[in-house]
């Protein structure tokens, strides 16, 4: 479904990405791990078309490359920013409808997306008119997942979604990316907490200095005692 090829990104004198090749097939959670400053965000940046790069990108076998994030979303791709970055001063509803900017003229497909995200995240339904500044961490993550979902994607981007929530929230939130996959969606995650994100996911990439070190598949990356070290080690004894 994705496919990314040599991907490279610069800021001026400072190469944050260095010919970064990775794969997204239907109906799967693919992981991106790596510690901050990996390059991962600049990845997602450079997939989604809001930073510059060079290289390939394909979606669904079309060449995305040169085009902007406009097209890269009309082509079936959207992303839930890390930190969530919801509306603050809008309505959980007016979210939803500005996630739904694509659609907006048809109107009857526009409120089933929207119900089908108060489905998928019945305490959004119960914050429907709340201004979404003035959610939990928690809500307002459902809210940037359901706001990037509003577009119909077919492939859904996630920059770090379990930043600052609580574990139960998390596992609630890792719950919803299940569903999704099992109802067709494939999922790129970005995710510091490597232990869960292998859980749920079929393979994963491992990013260090801008490049991909490491991959597999999630059972193969649990295994890899580079990784037991450095992330699912640590993790464990966090939890401990």
């Amino acid at each position: 479904m994705l496919d990314v090829r040599d991907l490279s990104i610069s800021y001026g004198a400072v190469q944050a990405l260095r010919g970064v090749s990775l794969q997204v097939n239907e109906r799967e959670i693919v992981a991106l791990l790596g510690a901050n400053g990996a390059g991962k965000s600049s990845l997602l940046r450079g997939i989604t078309g809001l930073t510059a790069a060079t290289g390939g990108v394909a979606f669904l076998g079309r060449d995305l490359q040169g085009q902007g994030a406009p097209s890269r979303v009309t082509a079936g791709i959207a992303m839930a920013p890390e930190g969530r970055q919801v509306f603050a001063d809008q309505t959980v509803y007016e979210n939803l409808l500005l996630g739904g900017h694509l659609i907006r003229r048809d109107r009857a497909l526009l409120a089933q997306r929207i119900e089908a995200m108060f489905e998928l995240f019945p305490r959004l339904r119960e914050r429907r008119e709340q201004l979404s500044g003035t959610l939990s961490g928690g809500e307002q993550q459902m809210l940037a997942i359901a706001r990037a979902l509003m577009s119909g994607p077919r492939l859904l981007i996630l920059d770090e979604p379990s930043l600052g929530l609580a574990p139960i929230v998390t596992a609630a939130i890792f719950r919803s990316l299940l569903r999704l996959r099992r109802e067709g969606m494939a999922i790129l995650l970005v995710e510091q907490m490597a232990n869960q994100a292998l859980a749920i996911a079929d393979r994963a990439y491992v990013l260090e200095g801008g490049s991909v070190v490491l991959q597999g598949t999630a059972a193969e990356l649990k295994r890899d005692p580079r990784i037991h070290a450095a992330y699912l080690g640590g993790a464990a004894a966090e939890a401990a």
